[in-house]
């Protein structure tokens, strides 16, 4: 008979891998999933993986010292992986137990030490904002409690408003927008309105920043309407996708016959 343990991860797992005469045995030292950050207790409507939000930021021409707006934020994601990032906050410090822990040898004291080198490094003031907003007010207060649970809310300003009125900060940074996608959560029709909005949004109110869009539905993406100066291609699950990236300059590229920019 096949042995199995069960689904748990809380200790130290082994998997074997079996085919004819041959076998591989491995040890897995971490034990539940790195992707999954251990902050966000409440999640909202199609919440996205902390990993993915992780690496759109890190994708983003955000340099984490200028100010970073998260319209549409659901249950925080984007927002609380960018102040994580920005404090150099590392992710292992709301984890107390990994498969390592449990195997022969393991020296607590090393561990310990690390950890509190990790901890040394996290900044408690950063030198720009973090807006996230969300019309829904759950939302935001599924939000405000990851931010927490993540020890980084104190860094992040919460706002229950439609995205086309969040606030936009004087000085520059991205805005960056995943809306929904009609894979999910509303029909493709009833969001072509929200997409346009979109960049009605950004050319109205974001001049200055660089603004992104993550989406997995070519067609509407269309009907934002704006150039686009990068497309770069991640899968959310299974379905692929794009993150879109729109250079919002403070007025028309375009040239005057004298040469002037307008």
């Amino acid at each position: 008979m096949r042995p199995d343990s069960g689904p748990d991860k809380n200790r130290t797992v082994i998997y074997i891998y079996w085919k004819d005469n041959h076998v591989s045995v491995y040890l897995d030292t971490s034990g539940e999933s790195l992707s999954k950050h251990g902050y966000r207790k409440i999640p909202f409507l199609a919440p996205m993986q902390e990993s993915l939000a992780s690496a759109l930021i890190l994708s983003s021409k955000w340099d984490k010292n200028s100010h970073f707006i998260n319209p549409m934020c659901g249950s925080g994601t984007l927002a609380i992986e960018a102040a994580l990032i920005a404090a150099d906050r590392a992710n292992g410090l709301l984890r107390t137990n990994y498969g390592f822990m449990h195997i022969k040898g393991y020296d607590e004291t090393v561990y310990q030490q690390e950890r509190k080198k990790a901890k040394e490094k996290v900044k408690r003031k950063l030198p720009f904002k973090i807006v996230a907003t969300d019309n829904a007010p759950k939302a935001i207060e599924a939000a405000k409690q990851n931010a927490m649970t993540a020890g980084v809310d104190h860094l992040i300003e919460f706002n229950v408003c439609d995205f086309a009125e969040t606030e936009i900060p004087d000085g520059n940074g991205v805005v960056i927008i995943n809306p929904p996608y009609g894979d999910r959560i509303g029909e493709e029709d009833e969001l072509e309105f929200m997409y346009t909005g979109i960049g009605d949004f950004f050319k109205r109110k974001c001049k200055g920043y660089i603004g992104y869009v993550f989406t997995g539905n070519p067609s509407l993406a269309k009907k934002i309407g704006l150039k686009t100066k990068r497309r770069m291609e991640f899968y959310n699950a299974k379905i692929e996708c794009r993150l879109l990236e729109f250079e919002l300059y403070e007025g028309s590229r375009k040239k005057r016959n004298d040469g002037v920019e307008e």
